[in-house]
C-alpha cells in the first residue's frame, strides 16, 4: 500500500494524486480534503480516497463557534497547528489511524509540513514535493530534512538543487499533467478567426479588470474564458486548449503542466502566493524561452502587446505547437514520480528484513 496525501487549496494537488497514483503497481489511497468527484479517478477497484476534514473554520470544517486561533505556527515552527483546533486533531488522528491500520511502505505528501511530520513519527518514510520559491523557512527546513526523497513537478533543465534542510539534490521529473495521455491536434489551430482562452482557475481570488481592457482591445479576436469566481467551468477543458491559439493563465505548477501537455502558445500571469510560489514557475518558464511572463502591475498596453505577440507566433509557427511539451517534460512525468515512491517503498520494505 502506499499513501498519498493531496493539498486541497486548488485542485492542482488532487489531479496529480491521481495522474501518480495511475503510474503505480501497488495499492493507493489518497488522503485529503477536497471534493472529490467520482468520475476523477481513474481506477476505483485499486485507487481509494479518505476524505478528511479541514484544519480550519470554514464551510466543511469541524470548527466550534467564538473559539480563537491560538499559536497556529508553534512559535514559528509550523505552518498551521493551532491549537483545539477540532478538524485538525480529527485529520491528524485518521492520518495516523490509517497509517497504523494499512501500514503503507511509503507517504507521498503534495504537500503539508505537518502531514508530513506526523507521518514520519509513526516510522514511516516520506517522499514530498517541494514546490517552486524560496522554502528555507525553519517549517520547510524542518519537514524537507525528514524526507527520504523530494520531488519538484519541474524539467530537469530548471535545476535540481538542495532543499534547505536536506542533504541530497531533490529529484526534478518534470510536470505532472493529467492530460500527459493525451495529444494534441495542432489542426485544431491556426483556423479561421484567432481564439484567446483566458483560465481562472479555482485557486486564486477575484476578477481581474485588465484584462476585460484587453479582450476590447482586440478587435476581430474571438477571446473565451473558463473558471474564477461565477465563471463558466468545464471538468475536461483539453478541447478548449487545443482549439486556443493562445492561453492566457496563472502560472501554478498543474496549470503550466496542463498548458505543457496541450503544447500551447502561453501567456502566464504569475498569482501572488507564499514563497513566491508562481513568480519562481514563471521565471523558469521565462528561462526555458516558451510563451511569455506578463507581471501584476504590467499595464494593460503591455499585456495587450505580450497577447499579439504570441499570437503572431502561434499563427506563424509551422510544424506542432509552441514545443512546451516537450520543453517542460511532460511524457513520462508521473511514472518517473511513481518510480520514486516504488523505489523509497522497496528500499524502506529492505531495511525491515
Amino acid at each position: 500500500m502506499i499513501g498519498m496525501y493531496a493539498h486541497h487549496h486548488g485542485s492542482g494537488h488532487l489531479q496529480r494524486a491521481f495522474a501518480v497514483a495511475a503510474h503505480v503497481d501497488d495499492e493507493v489511497t489518497i488522503l485529503t480534503s477536497a471534493n472529490v468527484e467520482a468520475a476523477t479517478n481513474p481506477d476505483p477497484t485499486r485507487i481509494r480516497v479518505l476524505p478528511l476534514p479541514l484544519d480550519h473554520d470554514g464551510p466543511g470544517a469541524v470548527a466550534e463557534p467564538d473559539r480563537p486561533v491560538l499559536e497556529p505556527t508553534a512559535g514559528g515552527r509550523l505552518h498551521w497547528a493551532p491549537l483545539g483546533q477540532p478538524g485538525l486533531r480529527r485529520r491528524t488522528a485518521m492520518l495516523t489511524g490509517w497509517i497504523d491500520t494499512h501500514r503503507p511502505t511509503v507517504m507521498w505528501t503534495d504537500i503539508s509540513v505537518e502531514v508530513t511530520l506526523a507521518t514520519r513519527l509513526t516510522g514511516t518514510p516520506v517522499v514530498s514535493t517541494v514546490l517552486p520559491g524560496r522554502r528555507d523557512d525553519i517549517p520547510h527546513t524542518l519537514a524537507h530534512g525528514v524526507c527520504s526523497a523530494l520531488v519538484a513537478g519541474w524539467p530537469r533543465s530548471a535545476g535540481a538543487p538542495v532543499p534547505a534542510g536536506a542533504t541530497e539534490p531533490l529529484i526534478p521529473v518534470g510536470g505532472v499533467s493529467r492530460f500527459a495521455g493525451r495529444h494534441p491536434d495542432q489542426a485544431d489551430r491556426r483556423h479561421g478567426r484567432a481564439r484567446v482562452l483566458h483560465l481562472r482557475g479555482s485557486g486564486g481570488s477575484g476578477r481581474d479588470r485588465r484584462w476585460d481592457a484587453v479582450r476590447d482591445e482586440l478587435v476581430g479576436v474571438e477571446w473565451v474564458e473558463l473558471g474564477g469566481p461565477g465563471g463558466r467551468w468545464v471538468s475536461d477543458p483539453w478541447s478548449e486548449l487545443c482549439r486556443a491559439d493562445v492561453v492566457i493563465s496563472a502560472a501554478g505548477q498543474s496549470s503550466v503542466a496542463d498548458l505543457a501537455a496541450a503544447d500551447a502558445h502561453v501567456v502566464a500571469v504569475p498569482e501572488e502566493r507564499p514563497f513566491g510560489e508562481q513568480d519562481d514557475t514563471a521565471a523558469k518558464l521565462d528561462g526555458l524561452g516558451h510563451g511569455a511572463v506578463v507581471g501584476r502591475d504590467s499595464t494593460v498596453a503591455h499585456l495587450v502587446r505580450a497577447v499579439r505577440r504570441t499570437l503572431e507566433r502561434s499563427r506563424s509557427t509551422p510544424g506542432a505547437g509552441s514545443g512546451l511539451r516537450e520543453a517542460w517534460e511532460i511524457d513520462g512525468a508521473a511514472g518517473r514520480l511513481a518510480a520514486v515512491l516504488e523505489t523509497v517503498a522497496a528500499d524502506s520494505m529492505a531495511g525491515a528484513r
